[in-house]
């Protein structure tokens, strides 16, 4: 009986320690032309073509993407080209057809969940054409829809402040097919909210803000 017992324990012990990675559907790798060289202080090292960054873990079950057609996404300010829902249509090809440009400056881009969550992961594709690199990307997750109280930032690469949200350790990195995976998992536990908000403030080959695509998972 207690053989019994301590095997049906090991079991669901591995049941709640069982982890998964998320799976992004990641669009085909696409150049412009010639990377342009980036001359920047924080910019983490390259891995090389068709290196992907790390795998996400996060527990089993907590691994559904949240995002959907309808998901409700509001804007800093008012798009120059583009319409906000392209940052939730699954279409994550680079082109005008299917990125939200914003002006230049510290812009943000806001989903609506519709509730809250428990959130794992956010993915941020901006435009990987030429691997420029984005300035001041930060994503923060709230349960306040203005982002004064209760705000959490998952990943912050404004070394210098400039955005002044408070200066992160994060590094800049080159956009490439894989967009920007950042783990939404704090001391082991995923983070409660139903807001999701992405900043940026211009990239290394243009002053203008462009989005193609943002997916939240959790459960």
């Amino acid at each position: 009986m207690k053989k019994l017992m301590l095997l049906g324990a090991v079991a669901v012990a591995a049941a709640v320690s069982a982890e998964v990675a998320i799976k992004f559907e990641l669009p085909a790798p696409h150049s412009s032309g010639t990377p342009k060289e980036v001359k920047s202080a924080n910019l983490e090292p390259d891995p090389g073509p068709g290196k992907l960054r790390p795998a996400i873990m996060v527990p089993d079950g907590y691994d559904k993407k949240l995002t959907k057609e309808d998901t409700k996404v509001t804007t800093s300010e008012e798009a120059v080209t583009g319409d906000n829902e392209y940052v939730v249509d699954g279409d994550k090809t680079p082109d005008a057809t299917s990125m939200l440009q914003l002006p230049g400056g510290v812009q943000w881009v806001q989903l609506d969940l519709g509730a809250e969550h428990d959130l794992t992961a956010v993915c941020v594709w901006h435009d990987q054409g030429d691997e420029r690199v984005y300035k001041d990307v930060i994503v923060r997750v709230s349960n306040d829809e203005k982002f004064v109280d209760g705000v959490v930032t998952l990943f912050n690469n404004d070394h210098d402040n400039s955005a002044k949200l408070g200066a992160g350790k994060d590094k800049e990195y080159r956009e490439r097919n894989d967009g920007r995976p950042v783990s939404a998992m704090v001391d082991g536990k995923p983070t409660k909210a139903r807001y999701v908000r992405c900043y940026s403030a211009g990239s290394s080959s243009e002053p203008v803000n462009n989005y193609i695509e943002i997916e939240v998972f959790g459960k």
